[in-house]
């Protein structure tokens, strides 16, 4: 793509970010994000912004990463220094705005590695950032999750060899899911955001008890709290300056009772998992008391050993979100081995941290609060797709009236 489309969708981002004249910007992600980041800094240059940092550190510098696993004495696989967790807090108080671009540039680059290491390496940085992490899914400052085609991604989605054709049959795809083919890009996803909150209202004006999935190997109850909110669309910092935190988003969602999940469900479409670097496929898991006790997948089962092996919460809720067939995402029949992308495709769970914000007066809560409130605290957190036409989805109330949320794919309220 020529460097005017890259322009445009560099504006989208800072758009839903809500950039500020005079703000500080971070923009995180691999060293092959670089030259959009670039551009990403000069459009928001123009914007006003004071300073534009572009930050890869070791989780998002695969071959320093690579390198650390394969090589380290360790003892050492555990440390953490001081500079990451000072920059993440330096950066929070004060106020950056922060676009991270999560495509790897090597889908398969953590899969060989050594699960073990990488599993204890991996923990304790989550473990080490999670204060920060918290305070960023808790919406201290403005924060986005966005996509940026590479080659081998781009060659694993499409089924093609890696190179520039690859990237650019992609693009053709991601088009018109993020919406660059409207005459106003940005303008449309302010009102597309508009709708997702409208959609989230109408939820919690049902005050529903639980949430019911049934299909195909699927038979999911999810309790929520007397005070999970559903959210959708827009969000907004402390300090009430609005940000839409996924470029593409789809969902509405929230924070369930961590302790009231009770069935089985089944994955309905592979799952990317980050901290892995693998994918599972054919998966499924069953919950009782809210924790999974019995699991298994078609492929990848030893992905699932390793991620519910990380943290306590990584077994228990942290969040359900409901998507219908009407995602463009959904449309495209196709696996985008992401979570930004394929979460937006289809009704899912999440497996591990709550967001704050989901839960009623959960903003000002401690994670004590919070965790006798109903909302999961970990480490990781991870979206499994549970969604399809052929899983229905019910709404209960305390008072066990049944409504129909999901029929045949489609939104029925």
């Amino acid at each position: 793509m020529d460097k005017a489309f890259l322009e445009r969708y560099a504006d989208v981002l800072l758009a839903a970010v809500n950039l500020q004249p005079g703000q500080n910007l971070l923009v995180r992600g691999e060293p092959v994000h670089l030259p959009f980041a670039a551009i990403v800094a000069e459009r928001a240059y123009a914007k006003g912004a004071r300073y534009v940092r572009f930050d890869n550190n070791e989780i998002e510098n695969p071959l320093m990463y690579r390198a650390r696993i394969a090589h380290s004495a360790e003892e050492h696989l555990s440390y953490v220094p001081q500079f990451r967790k000072d920059t993440l807090e330096s950066m929070i108080n004060e106020d950056w705005a922060l676009i991270a671009i999560r495509t790897p540039e090597d889908p398969e680059f953590l899969a060989a590695l050594d699960q073990g290491r990488n599993s204890a390496t991996a923990k304790a940085i989550a473990t080490a950032m999670r204060p920060y992490q918290s305070r960023i899914s808790n919406n201290e400052i403005a924060w986005l999750v966005a996509f940026y085609p590479t080659e081998k991604l781009a060659a694993k989605i499409m089924e093609m060899p890696a190179g520039p054709e690859a990237v650019e049959a992609l693009w053709r795809v991601l088009i018109p899911i993020l919406r660059l083919d409207k005459p106003d890009p940005a303008a449309f996803w302010v009102a597309h955001g508009q709708e997702l909150a409208l959609r989230a209202d109408k939820l919690n004006s049902l005050r529903l008890d639980r949430v019911r999935f049934k299909g195909p190997g699927t038979d999911l109850s999810i309790g929520l709290m007397k005070g999970s909110i559903w959210h959708g669309g827009p969000d907004k910092t402390h300090t009430g300056r609005v940000f839409a935190p996924n470029i593409p988003s789809e969902e509405v969602f929230t924070s369930p009772d961590y302790r009231r999940t009770e069935g089985r469900v089944a994955f309905t479409c592979p799952v990317f998992v980050p901290t892995v670097g693998k994918t599972v496929s054919g998966g499924w898991l069953e919950f009782k008391d809210g924790k999974v006790v019995n699991y298994g997948a078609a492929e990848g089962k030893d992905v699932l050993d390793v991620y519910l092996g990380m943290d306590e919460g990584a077994r228990y809720l942290g969040e359900v979100a409901l998507v219908d067939t009407s995602s463009p995402i959904f449309q495209a029949k196709r696996v985008f081995y992401n979570i930004l992308f394929d979460e937006n495709a289809s009704c899912h769970i999440a497996l591990g941290s709550a967001y704050p914000g989901c839960v009623q007066g959960g903003a000002s809560m401690g994670e004590e609060e919070l965790k006798a409130a109903g909302a999961n605290a970990a480490c990781v957190h991870t979206d499994f797709m549970i969604g399809s036409p052929e899983v229905e989805v019910y709404g209960y109330l305390a008072d066990g009236k049944e409504i129909p949320i999901i029929k045949g794919g489609v939104f029925a309220l």
